[in-house]
């Protein structure tokens, strides 16, 4: 009998029987049995909130020269192998494939939906500080947020394969029961459909999702670091092997990669769970695969990644035409990470911060020696789609003495490798150090000849912003040299026309900035009141529509301590912008009413705007500027009426400041745009276009 003629069965015997008890009999076991149906997603949404793990977790990743040898426990038992306890692929797998996934996600049609649902995902990893003054019940994400969330989504179309590995283990229980209902529900679906269409299996690519974010977090990115640089394969296999004979709730998905040029590539993610003796040093670790869900007549069977412990070699080849992932070693292409680690602290994280280090927030709180402190901010530059991406300090190649610091930033730069698991050649991200502040980037992006054609994205993460460069085309063998400084007070873009054509969209995204104010509200109609107001402002920047000829550059930075924007070009001639000019603002106010027995009133505003301007001009000799904080309107004691009758008759024009612009005569250089600290050359205002949201 399947679960939905059980339950008519039940439904059945209310029908027929009138007796009260026989009905209350009947919902009680139409109760119990709905509650077995529905237990196995109840945990998964246990956990998704929660964020805390199923069961206690183990200690860590054991030390690799420790000499315990789990391997001869598994060679001394009956069967020679040993398991994840109850996990069975077929049950605990998903039935639907990682490219099904991506299919039912659908981005392009999705995208304002997953963005919406995703920021309560930013806020569980990194706190309310990705939200405009920090108000997670009514989060607006701040453009730094929103942008690096953007970029993140755009990734997930090259593959989920790490987020699904690591759910897969959310999902397993220790005694779990037959296939639950929503898988048999995914199976009926994908029949001929795809994956996704209820709204609970919306929540579960939600989850999914979150797990896919979180690869690259410091807290999850180090130790799986140091498990691939320190551990050789076999000790790989000895601390799975521990964890099965140890009976552990702490698990781990396995990372495997192929070099190209010399780099982590083509990253996938693997669910193990038994490990198999095959004699003559050879083991067998099987796995699940988010790429062939188990049970399909064209996945295959008993997958496995196959272990020589004499050589001390791994291989894993899934079907047998399709190419392999091997390592030694000396190669470092296997790693570990454990379920843990993708869980937040056990003691309560602080909210303002999140349990995980967020890498393009800024901190403007006061040092507490009651609160750990902060981690060194970092520098991530990241390739969104397939290509060869390299990042050198400016100059480390080029005739003279290269600065020290930019030594050191060489020696130290940690890459970031992108599980995504559909053989894709998307290269890892650099993670830079705190001493690349300020030091000039010389950025390559070559095209791949597996690779049609397609649009891809450049981000810069630094603290407290986040810069893009989009719509860049590769061609197969082609380079791209590009110039990214990450100053601390904002970053600084500069792009080298390889031919005569369109610039890419320039894009600035940043934290927020905000003022406290108390004033006296007092009116006739109220009588006393005392107004205390948060202004939180969070801006953002898009510049293209401008036309380079071969070998000129165009450059844009912003200034966080001088609030501005600037841009221009070596293009001697006059030149024409389209600038657009982001505004996210949060009013927070709590009014007192009353002095003796007063009573408070709590509300909140937000308001998200877009302003463009079109054939924005800027000389040839000279750089313009744009003093983006006076863009807002200022709140600062406006009753609440007056200003929302401001923000209706909203009609902001975009004023435009110029500077003598010295570029450095080096056409393969960064354009450095350096304010000039005198009064400027002169100023135009631009009407611009403003949009609501």
């Amino acid at each position: 009998m399947t679960h939905f003629q059980g339950m008519a069965a039940v439904w059945s015997l209310v029908r027929r029987r009138q007796g009260s008890w026989w009905r209350w009999l009947a919902v009680i076991v139409l109760t119990a049995f709905v509650t077995t149906q529905l237990s196995p997603y109840l945990a998964l949404a246990a956990v998704d909130r929660s964020g805390q793990p199923v069961a206690s977790a183990s200690p860590a990743v054991p030390d690799p020269a420790v000499p315990d040898d789990w391997l001869a426990q598994i060679d001394q038992l009956p069967s020679g192998s040993v398991s994840l306890p109850n996990f069975d692929p077929t049950v605990n797998g998903f039935q639907f494939s990682n490219q099904e996934l991506i299919q039912a996600i659908d981005l392009n049609r999705n995208a304002s939906a997953w963005e919406e649902v995703l920021t309560e995902q930013l806020q569980q990893l990194f706190g309310r500080q990705v939200c405009v003054g920090g108000n997670a019940a009514t989060c607006v994400l701040t453009t730094a947020a929103q942008r690096w969330l953007t970029t993140q989504l755009e990734r997930m179309n090259q593959g989920l394969s790490e987020g699904m590995a690591a759910a897969v283990l959310d999902l397993w229980q220790p005694t779990p029961p037959r296939i639950p209902w929503w898988q048999r529900l995914v199976n009926l679906l994908l029949g001929r459909t795809v994956f996704g269409l209820a709204r609970t299996l919306f929540d579960l690519q939600t989850f999914i999702a979150n797990l896919f974010l979180m690869q690259g977090v410091s807290e999850v990115f180090q130790p799986t670091q140091a498990v691939r640089n320190t551990f050789t394969p076999t000790q790989i296999l000895q601390a799975i092997a521990r964890v099965f004979l140890t009976g552990s709730a702490d698990p781990f998905t396995m990372g495997v990669y192929r070099l190209l040029g010399g780099a982590l590539g083509e990253g996938h993610a693997l669910t193990p769970y038994r490990v198999e003796n095959r004699g003559e040093g050879k083991y067998w670790v099987y796995v699940y695969d988010s790429n062939y869900p188990a049970g399909r007549p064209d996945s295959p069977t008993d997958l496995h990644v196959e272990f020589d412990t004499r050589a001390d070699r791994w291989t894993y080849q899934p079907t047998a035409s399709g190419p392999a992932f091997e390592g030694d070693a000396q190669s470092h292409t296997l790693d570990l990470t454990q379920r843990s680690w993708r869980q937040p602290p056990a003691d309560e994280p602080t909210a303002a911060t999140g349990p995980f280090t967020c890498p393009f927030c800024r901190s403007e709180t006061e040092p507490n020696a009651e609160i750990e402190a902060e981690a060194e901010p970092t520098v991530d530059i990241t390739l969104i789609g397939e290509g060869v991406l390299t990042v050198a300090p400016y100059g480390l190649d080029r005739p003279g003495e290269p600065e020290p610091e930019a030594l050191g930033i060489r020696e130290t730069v940690a890459l970031v490798p992108f599980k995504g698991g559909l053989n894709r050649e998307v290269p890892a991200s650099h993670r830079l150090p705190a001493a690349a502040l300020g030091q000039p980037l010389e950025v390559t992006l070559t095209g791949v000849a597996t690779v049609p054609r397609s649009p891809v994205t450049l981000q810069l993460t630094g603290p407290g912003y986040t810069a893009t460069v989009e719509g860049l085309l590769l061609r197969p063998d082609q380079r791209l040299t590009l110039f990214l400084v990450a100053n601390a007070s904002g970053p600084e873009l500069t792009f080298v026309a390889e031919q005569t054509a369109d610039i890419p969209r320039l894009s600035i995204g940043l934290t927020d900035e905000t003022r406290a104010y108390r004033f006296d509200s007092s009116t006739p109609e109220t009588g006393f009141s005392m107004t205390d107001r948060r202004i939180s402002k969070s801006s953002g920047f898009d510049l293209s529509g401008l036309r380079l000829a071969a070998g000129q550059r165009v450059a844009m930075a912003a200034d966080r301590d001088l609030k501005r924007l600037y841009f221009a070009d070596d293009d001697l001639a006059p030149s024409q912008y389209a600038l657009t000019v982001t505004n996210r603002l949060v009013v927070s106010d709590r009014i007192q009413l009353g002095e003796r027995q007063p009573d408070f009133i709590n509300y909140t505003l937000t308001y998200d705007e877009d302003l463009r301007a079109s054939g924005v001009q800027v000389e040839g000799d000279r750089q313009a500027f744009f003093d983006y904080d006076p863009a807002f309107i200022d709140p600062a004691e406006l009753p609440r009426q007056t200003l929302l009758d401001a923000f209706d008759r909203r009609d902001f024009p975009i004023a435009i400041a110029y500077e003598p612009l010295v570029a450095s005569p080096n056409p393969l250089s960064p354009l450095r745009l350096t304010p000039s600290g005198a009064e400027p050359l002169g100023q135009r205002v631009f009407q611009g276009v403003l949009r609501k949201r």
